[in-house]
């Protein structure tokens, strides 16, 4: 049995678990991956860092971005296909293939995951509850992954190792940007150089061309339209973080607890907007790669500089 063959029958043994079980379980880890995504991570750094501990909320945050840039270049890198067109067996669940864009390896939830919920626990590792709920929801997400059908034990295994090694970088990042008054800029021109040349990479590199029946198995160009999406969140949520520690330096820790859930309320509604209704508006009058890079660009913005700035005058 080869590398691969073994995984197939892995996620064949689950799928028809499924089926057996009468799908009853379906939903629970649809609901279970979204642990893994981008609104329920996004809230959740956003309630640390708005509202609770700006340091520990910068630190999950530089994770989930890490995890954002290394994700992007494994994935373009490797260019392995999705279960279901290495196997046609493979069925995945109908509510889990909106979410598994791209190609399959490594797990791009996983990497999420592994990035919110186990930067959460390192930040507060002496909450020992929170810490093994933080776990569990990692485990979780990767199982999910795996039971829905959009991804192989190797996937979320590669992402999960890969995460945390990002996990102890960025803590090793963050001790040394406080050893001197200059570092945030080395590292904001370093993740400015990086997300550039990533970004030329995945949209100039070559890509598999294989197909089946005259067409393609798997078309990289929605990939290469999306990373100017990820590369505009990363800009936008360094550059932020910059300009706020330099000139704003916010207090998320003020105010009752009343105040800190009506600033979480607003504040998630307008990034709600933002996320809704920022990339159609963007792309409609600038373009789609342009609009895509600035849409997120504002949203990255938002989150470290210009919601902590309207926090820190008190408007929230």
């Amino acid at each position: 049995m080869n590398w691969m063959s073994w995984q197939i029958d892995y996620l064949l043994l689950l799928q028809n678990f499924r089926d057996l079980s009468g799908h009853i379980f379906d939903n629970l880890f649809l609901n279970i991956t979204m642990f893994g995504e981008v609104m329920i991570p996004t809230l959740f750094i956003c309630t640390i860092y708005w509202c609770i501990n700006k340091n520990a909320g910068i630190y999950i945050f530089w994770n989930y971005l890490f995890g954002f840039l290394s994700n992007l270049f494994l994935k373009t890198t490797a260019c392995i296909y999705r279960p279901w067109i290495l196997d046609s067996r493979i069925e995945p669940l109908a509510g889990a293939i909106p979410a598994a864009t791209g190609y399959s390896f490594p797990s791009g939830h996983t990497a999420g995951a592994v990035a919110t919920w186990g930067g959460a626990a390192v930040a507060f590792w002496n909450n020992k509850f929170f810490r093994y709920l933080c776990f569990a929801i990692i485990l979780l997400v990767m199982f999910s992954r795996n039971y829905v059908g959009v991804h192989t034990p190797q996937d979320v295994i590669v992402s999960f190792i890969v995460s945390i090694l990002i996990l102890l970088g960025t803590k090793k990042l963050v001790e040394w940007e406080k050893g001197s008054i200059n570092r945030d800029l080395i590292i904001v021109g370093s993740i400015s150089v990086i997300s550039i040349l990533v970004l030329l990479y995945v949209n100039f590199k070559s890509y598999p061309a294989d197909c089946f029946g005259g067409e393609l198995l798997f078309d990289p160009n929605p990939v290469k339209i999306n990373s100017f999406a990820r590369m505009g969140c990363i800009l936008g949520a360094f550059y932020g973080w910059f300009i706020e520690k330099r000139f704003v330096n916010f207090n998320p820790e003020i105010g009752t607890v009343l105040k800190k859930i009506l600033r979480l309320i607003f504040g998630g509604i307008i990034l709600f907007i933002l996320l809704t209704y920022g990339k159609p508006f963007c792309t409609t009058y600038i373009g789609l790669r342009s609009g895509l890079f600035i849409d997120y660009f504002i949203i990255g913005l938002f989150i470290t500089l210009i919601y902590p700035y309207l926090i820190s005058k008190k408007y929230f």
